[in-house]
C-alpha cells in the first residue's frame, strides 16, 4: 500500500509540475486588417488613405512629409513603405508576420466595391491567406454605413456568398464568421432589424456565426460614479436571439483608458453581461492611438514602450474574453498599428509581445523584395 501511495503521489506531483510549466490556453486572437490603401501608381485614387485633406494643413503632418509622397496622415511610417493593399508581395509578408506572432486570423475591413476595395481584398489578403494557410473573415463596415436596410441585406448576402466557401475563410462552430461593425453613438442596425437580416442572409447561404459590435453608455451608472459599469450591452440586444458574440471595435471611441487597473473592471463587467445572456464576448486590445496628423483635437493613447498592449492583453484575458481583437494590424491614420514600423527602435516590437503572450518565439520572415 505504501509503495502504491508513494507512486501515486509522485505521478500527481509530475502532472502538477507539467501543468505549471504549460502556458495557459489563450482565446482566439484576431486582428483588424485594412485593405483600403492604394500606392502612388493607382489610376483612380493614388495614395488612397495614406493622406487626408486635413493633413495638408496639419503642422505635424507637413513636417513628416517625404519627397515624392503626400503629406502623411499617420504618426508612424510602415517599415515596408507606403504600399498598395492589392500587392501580393506585401499581403504575403503580412500573413507570414501574423502567423509568426501567433495571430489566428484577420478580420478584413469590408466596403464592398467602393474605391475598388473589394479588388484589393481579393488580390491581396485573400490570395495570400489561401496561399499560406491563414484564416480571414469579413469585418463589415457596411453594417453601419448603408442608407437602406433592404439594400444592406442584399449587400451582406452577396459578400458572404463570395467568400464563405473559401478554404481560408474563418469558421467558428462550423459556420462562416461575420463581424457587424457599428458606431455606438448612432448605430445603423437595430435589435428589431437583426433577426430580419439574419433570416434573409441565412435563407440564401446557410447558418452564419454572428459577431455584433454593440456597446452603450449607462448614464445612471456614470452619474453614480460607477466607472466599471458605465458601459454596457443594450438590454434589447441582449434579448435578441441569433447573436453568437458581442464585441466592440475600440475603447478609445467609447471610453479613455489604457492601463490594466482602469480596464479590468469594465472588461469583466461587459463580459459578464454577455455571458449571463448566453453569448460570447470579443474584447478589443490596442497598442496605442494617435490621430494628431489629421485632427487638430487629437487623442493620444500612449504606447508606453509596449506596456499598453501588455495591459490590454492581460485585462482581456483576465476578464474571460472568448475572443480577442487587436485594433489594429494596419489602421495607419489612427496609428493603432502593430504592423512593423520604421518609426520604432524595434520595428517588430508589438509582434514580439503578442508571440510572448501566446507562449511562442517570434521569428520574423525575410523582408520582401518589392518591384519599384
Amino acid at each position: 500500500m505504501k509503495i502504491i501511495l508513494i507512486t501515486s503521489l509522485l505521478l500527481i506531483s509530475a502532472v502538477s509540475l507539467h501543468a505549471a510549466d504549460t502556458p495557459p490556453a489563450r482565446p482566439l486572437l484576431l486582428a483588424n486588417y485594412y485593405c483600403w490603401y492604394h500606392d502612388g501608381q493607382h489610376a483612380k485614387a493614388p495614395f488612397l488613405h495614406w493622406t487626408y485633406s486635413s493633413s495638408a494643413t496639419n503642422a505635424l503632418a507637413k513636417q513628416a512629409q517625404k519627397p515624392g509622397e503626400p503629406v502623411p496622415n499617420s504618426m508612424f511610417r510602415p517599415l515596408i513603405g507606403l504600399y498598395d493593399s492589392a500587392d501580393p508581395v506585401v499581403a504575403e509578408w503580412h500573413v507570414q508576420l501574423a502567423k509568426a506572432a501567433g495571430i489566428d486570423a484577420f478580420l478584413v475591413d469590408w466596403w464592398d466595391s467602393h474605391n475598388d476595395l473589394d479588388q484589393n481584398v481579393d488580390h491581396g489578403i485573400v490570395a495570400a491567406s489561401d496561399k499560406l494557410g491563414f484564416k480571414f473573415a469579413l469585418l463589415d463596415e457596411r453594417a453601419q454605413f448603408h442608407q437602406k436596410f433592404d439594400d444592406y441585406k442584399v449587400m451582406l448576402t452577396r459578400a458572404l456568398k463570395r467568400y464563405k466557401d473559401h478554404p481560408a475563410y474563418l469558421r467558428i462552430e462550423g459556420r462562416p464568421v461575420v463581424y457587424l461593425y457599428q458606431v455606438a453613438a448612432e448605430p445603423s442596425l437595430s435589435a428589431l432589424e437583426f433577426p430580419l437580416l439574419k433570416k434573409h442572409v441565412e435563407s440564401e447561404i446557410g447558418p452564419v456565426y454572428w459577431i455584433v459590435d454593440k456597446i452603450a453608455h449607462d448614464a445612471k451608472a456614470a452619474k453614480a460614479g460607477d466607472l466599471d459599469r458605465e458601459k454596457c450591452i443594450p438590454a434589447d440586444w441582449l434579448a435578441t436571439s441569433g447573436v453568437d458574440s458581442f464585441a466592440f471595435y475600440s475603447t478609445f471611441s467609447n471610453f479613455r483608458a489604457h492601463e490594466y487597473t482602469a480596464l479590468i473592471g469594465k472588461y469583466r463587467y461587459i463580459t459578464k453581461i454577455a455571458h449571463d445572456a448566453g453569448k460570447k464576448m470579443l474584447l478589443p486590445v490596442h497598442p496605442g492611438h494617435d490621430n494628431s496628423h489629421f485632427r487638430n483635437d487629437p487623442y493620444v493613447m500612449p504606447r508606453r514602450d509596449g506596456l499598453t498592449l501588455r495591459d490590454f492583453l492581460r485585462a482581456a484575458s483576465d476578464a474571460g474574453a472568448d475572443y480577442i481583437m487587436i485594433t489594429s494590424w494596419n489602421e495607419w491614420p489612427e496609428s493603432t498599428v502593430i504592423e512593423p514600423s520604421s518609426s520604432w527602435t524595434d520595428p517588430y516590437q508589438y509582434l514580439k509581445i503578442l508571440a510572448e503572450w501566446k507562449g511562442t518565439s517570434f521569428n520574423p520572415p525575410p523582408f520582401p523584395k518589392r518591384e519599384k
